[in-house]
């Protein structure tokens, strides 16, 4: 990898693309231009994988799941033109702004995803991140077994 967080198979455009994307760029900044943009608008979907336990007694649930998060940074913009046609990039989360996700029924205090996958990002400034994640999470379930679930 190398400092952008990139594979070494880099092109010439996307090498300056890179340069001129995060020169001055703050990865702990919300990208808003101003207070008026504010709420900022962070769509979220989780679909479900793999329900890997179900803990009846100790109302817990152990599951595998895939995040989906999209928005809109307005820094993380470029005409493709400009840079040989390149319409998006992959770049390393780390490197950029990433919104908080928190999981409040959680039951092992491990709020983070299991794997920090890259954030593919559209020259129009919209980011896409999906990372997968493994949750375990309190949830009351005492319904469901008086029903004879499962």
């Amino acid at each position: 990898m190398d400092e952008n967080g990139m594979g070494s198979m880099m092109t010439d455009a996307e090498d300056r693309l890179m340069v001129d994307l995060f020169r001055g760029y703050n990865s702990l900044v919300q990208p808003v231009r101003n207070k008026t943009e504010l709420p900022m608008i962070i769509k979220i979907a989780m679909q479900l994988v793999l329900l890997i336990n179900v803990d009846e007694k100790e109302q817990v649930m152990h599951t595998n799941v895939w995040l989906t998060l999209k928005w809109h940074d307005f820094q993380m913009q470029w005409e493709p033109n400009d840079y040989d046609g390149i319409t998006q990039i992959r770049v390393a989360p780390d490197k950029i702004w990433l919104p908080d996700i928190v999981l409040f029924n959680n039951a092992d205090g491990n709020y983070e995803v299991s794997f920090m996958c890259n954030v593919l990002i559209h020259h129009s400034g919209e980011v896409l991140w999906v990372p997968p994640a493994i949750y375990k999470s309190s949830c009351i379930i005492g319904a469901a077994i008086e029903r004879g679930f499962p």
